[in-house]
C-alpha cells in the first residue's frame, strides 16, 4: 500500500529514483542498495525497492533477499547436532588455575569532586529555598524590595 503512493523514475536498467512525499531515494538493483539503508542492513527489499520491483512487474522478490532468510540456510545451521554442556560439578579444573591468586584491580581516584555518599529517598521532600522578607515576613521578596508599609499609631 505504501509503495502505491511512490513515483518511480528510471535512470538506467538497474538505477532508479523513487519519490516518496517529496523525498528522493536512489535504488540500485544491481548492488542491492537504497539510500534509506534498510535494504543494506536488513538484506531484504525496503518499500522503495519493492515499488521499483512492482513497476518492473517482478513478483519473485526472493532474488533480492539474502540467503540467510531462505529455508536452506536454516537447514544447514542445524545440520550438525548440538551437544549440551556438561554439568558444572562434572567439570575438572586444573590445579594451577585453582592455586592462582587474583588481586582486584587497583583503585584509581577520579579527578573530579567525589559524589555525595548519601542518596535521598523518594519519600523525602526536596526543599527549595525562597526569599522571605525580614520586615513583613512574606515570601518572594527581601527587605530592599518590600512594598509593605507599616502604619504607625
Amino acid at each position: 500500500m505504501k509503495c502505491s503512493r511512490m513515483k518511480i523514475v528510471a535512470s538506467s536498467e538497474y538505477l532508479y529514483s523513487v519519490y516518496e512525499s517529496a523525498i528522493r531515494y536512489i535504488v540500485c538493483l544491481e548492488r542491492k542498495t537504497c539510500n534509506c539503508d534498510r535494504f543494506q542492513l536488513d538484506e531484504i527489499p525496503c518499500p522503495h525497492t519493492i515499488a521499483v520491483l512492482k513497476s518492473k512487474n517482478i513478483t519473485d522478490m526472493h532474488l533480492y533477499c539474502s540467503d540467510y532468510y531462505k529455508p536452506e540456510a536454516l537447514a544447514i545451521t542445524y545440520e550438525f547436532p548440538i551437544v549440551p554442556m556438561p554439568d558444572k560439578k562434572d567439570c575438572s579444573i586444573l590445579k594451577e588455575i585453582l592455586e592462582e591468586f587474583i588481586l582486584p584491580p587497583t583503585y584509581k581516584r577520579m579527578p573530579e569532586r567525589p559524589k555525595k555518599g548519601r542518596k535521598k529517598y523518594s519519600s523525602e521532600k526536596i526543599r527549595t529555598s525562597t526569599n522571605s522578607c525580614s520586615r513583613c515576613g512574606h515570601e518572594g521578596h527581601n527587605r530592599k524590595t518590600c512594598n509593605f508599609i507599616l502604619k504607625e499609631k
